[in-house]
């Protein structure tokens, strides 16, 4: 029988947050989303010249877009309770990928396969990572309930995403914003819920070449529309209900629903795996619970080899 990890906190080793390493790179992760968006508006407005990437003009918030998403690092990834369901994603859109450079070589438009990925993946950054970000940050501080500002701010993101020009271009009556809305609400979803920004940016990358390949005549609307279902489904299968605790850059568990970090595991055999938070309360964990308890006890370790330097 396995009993509660717990990770305490050592009187007088707290730091202040102005000081951690932790919060200062996230400030500085902060300060590009937020450069990131005043290039991404300039450029909206016509203020700054497009970037040239492929066969196409990209907006050139595009570069400091991929910026941000190395600065965040691994954590794009997402969080999936279906571990194995996330690897079978992963294997499709590894395979789907090349079949349609593959397509796109034959036509002679190789360029325009790279400026359709690049793009999709810089939206993704853009609309689903940095505006976010910096929105749900603005709406917190300004009294909003964290619990509120995130959904808050995918979806003003959203709504942004559906609006821009290149989007609008495309619709030529009511219904045909359809797919646009349908698309960013999905995206949203699947990204506030796991994070998953990378695997988002793939399946945006797959739905734009298909797209493109049925501009071209290369492709039907129905093999279109069925490749897409596969992958959308396969997407949400593998990240549409992800775990609820995730790994911190410090190393430390945090309940992405609250915010809250966790205080204990209860892994107690033929019991619920049960987290308790820093405000007390207790919720239920699904899904694979190793990494977490790893992460618990590498935290414990650590606040008590900071108390020990600290005598």
């Amino acid at each position: 029988m396995t009993g509660p990890t717990t990770a305490p906190v050592a009187p007088g080793t707290a730091r202040p947050p102005w000081f951690s390493l932790h919060t200062l790179r996230r400030r500085q992760i902060v300060l590009l989303a937020a450069f990131t968006i005043v290039v991404e508006v300039l450029n909206t407005l016509e203020l700054v010249p497009s970037v040239r990437i492929g066969a196409l003009d990209l907006s050139l918030a595009t570069i400091p877009a991929f910026g941000l998403a190395v600065a965040c690092g691994a954590r794009l990834l997402g969080r999936s309770s279906h571990r194995w369901f996330a690897v079978a994603y992963w294997i499709l859109v590894a395979g789907a990928l090349p079949a349609l450079l593959v397509a796109f070589l034959r036509q002679g438009d190789g360029g325009l396969w790279v400026s359709y990925v690049v793009a999709a993946f810089g939206e993704e950054f853009i609309y689903r990572l940095a505006i976010p970000m910096v929105l749900a940050l603005i709406l917190h501080q300004a009294g909003m309930r964290l619990a509120w500002a995130r959904p808050s701010a995918f979806a003003i993101a959203a709504l942004w995403f559906v609006l821009l020009p290149g989007h609008r271009d495309q619709m030529t009556h009511v219904s045909s914003a359809a797919p646009f809305i349908a698309y960013a609400v999905l995206a949203a979803v699947v990204v506030y819920r796991s994070g998953a920004v990378l695997p988002m940016g793939a399946a945006h990358a797959v739905s734009n070449l298909l797209t493109a390949l049925l501009w071209s005549g290369s492709t039907t609307e129905n093999q279109r529309a069925v490749s897409l279902v596969v992958v959308l489904v396969a997407l949400l299968v593998a990240y549409g209900r992800p775990r609820r605790l995730t790994i911190t850059d410090g190393g430390e568990l945090l309940d992405t629903t609250t915010g809250l970090s966790v205080r204990s595991l209860d892994l107690r055999d033929g019991e619920p795996v049960t987290a308790t938070l820093t405000d007390g309360s207790v919720i239920v964990v699904e899904g694979d619970v190793g990494p977490l308890s790893a992460a618990l006890r590498r935290s414990t370790r650590n606040v008590a080899s900071d108390s020990e330097t600290a005598a």
